[in-house]
């Protein structure tokens, strides 16, 4: 005879021991979650939104970013203590750094002096060991179509060449404020990096307030995922910048 489940006196299946199961199993699988994700920020790849217009047009407000963290070196979770060390940054490089003034802060540029380098800026010039960085000017209308789309008509924008990497920048027209006027010339100390925005005019960096320490540097910006037109309504698609993603960072 086929035996019956055995059921309480409404009937009902006892399902006690079976519900406790299934909780340890979901409380198991989010802690394997949680620790995959911790491993994943730490380790391999962490994602950051782009809040300012510093480095404009190379990134703009409202990419969001994966960085790379091992494309230098591990680094103790949620501490500067680095175990592991693969690379040294390179000029040309974009990093995501602690902010030197207030490690709560996040700051996003790219790398132009290395530990050794003497760097001198005389108004919108840099020369790295006496060698001027090489810029052209490029005309708005010409540039790739995800820059052109809301190219500053006041602003002038130049390819410029260092190292390896070529890139775009962008320089104020008009009267030169901010930065301009305030020459620099240094030898960069050993494990200190000099940055700059590639919006020029418009970016707080190593021009103002100083070198970025080696171990302050969370990882190379290596892809913008999504890009989120800032100005455009939530709810209609144009507020994806389709062309900014999946784009890698130069």
């Amino acid at each position: 005879m086929t035996k019956e489940p055995v059921s309480s006196a409404s009937g009902e299946s006892n399902v006690g021991p079976t519900n406790d199961r299934a909780q340890k199993d979901i409380i198991k699988a989010i802690f394997y979650c949680l620790l995959v994700v911790v491993f994943l920020r730490s380790f391999v790849v962490e994602p950051f939104r782009i809040p300012s217009g510093s480095m404009v047009p190379t990134l703009k407000v409202g990419d969001h970013i994966f960085v790379s963290k091992f494309s230098y070196s591990l680094a103790v979770p949620f501490t500067k203590i680095q175990f592991l060390s693969f690379n040294e940054p390179k000029r040309g490089d974009v990093v995501v750094f602690l902010w030197p003034r207030d490690e709560s802060l996040y700051y996003v540029k790219r790398v132009v002096g290395l530990p050794g380098d003497r760097l001198l800026i005389k108004g919108r010039n840099i020369f790295i060991n006496d060698r001027l960085i090489s810029k052209d000017e490029v005309d708005p209308e010409k540039l790739p179509p995800d820059l052109k789309g809301d190219a500053d008509p006041s602003s002038l924008y130049f390819r410029e060449r260092l190292g390896n990497t070529e890139y775009f920048i962008r320089q104020s027209s008009l009267t030169p404020v901010g930065h301009e006027g305030r020459d620099i010339d240094q030898v960069i100390p050993l494990s200190q990096f000099f940055v700059m925005g590639d919006n020029r005019d418009e970016s707080s960096d190593s021009r103002s307030w100083g070198l970025v320490p080696k171990e302050n540097i969370k990882g190379k910006a290596n892809l913008i995922w999504l890009s989120l037109d800032q100005v455009g309504a939530w709810n209609n698609l144009k507020k994806i910048r389709w062309e900014r993603c999946l784009k890698l960072i130069k």
